[in-house]
């Protein structure tokens, strides 16, 4: 039986990682089924977008079964988590809450525009809603923080 390994992803990954976000996710989920808001998830799981981020110096993270990419995590702007997505072959494996706790132990905090679908995993690994539920380019956000207790204890 394999496991699940955690690494950083590299150049050449951007198209399993693009695979995993479609696998993960359900796209009238997170859109409107507008062509606006179609574009934008288009833009977002596109590979050259997913190069971008893996090169950049912001955290990002996969989990891999069997050498596949079934997980992966990004953040922006230092503590913003942008995309989150775990494979719907995955479910309740822990894959999620193990790439957030591995890129985010060492933050104080962490916002997160989340979509409805998502909004009870993050409230299980310690999000509280921050702000009203919004609209923009065709998708749902509820913004969302997590305050990191454990930093507090280690000060």
């Amino acid at each position: 039986m394999n496991t699940v390994t955690y690494r950083l992803p590299q150049i050449g990954d951007e198209h399993q990682i693009s695979g995993c976000m479609w696998a993960s996710a359900v796209l009238w989920e997170l859109t409107d089924g507008t062509p606006e808001s179609v574009a934008e998830w288009l833009q977002i799981c596109h590979p050259e977008e997913l190069r971008d981020r893996i090169s950049s110096d912001e955290k990002t993270l996969v989990a891999t079964w069997n050498e596949i990419i079934v997980g992966f995590i990004a953040f922006k702007r230092g503590n913003h988590l942008s995309l989150l997505f775990v494979r719907r072959e995955f479910p309740g494996q822990g894959i999620g809450r193990e790439l957030f706790t591995r890129c985010s132990f060492d933050l104080n905090e962490v916002a997160v525009n989340a979509a409805e679908a998502a909004v009870g995993f993050y409230q299980k690994v310690g999000f509280r809603q921050s702000g009203d539920r919004f609209f923009k380019h065709g998708i749902w956000g509820i913004p969302m923080k997590w305050i990191n207790s454990s930093l507090d204890v280690m000060e």
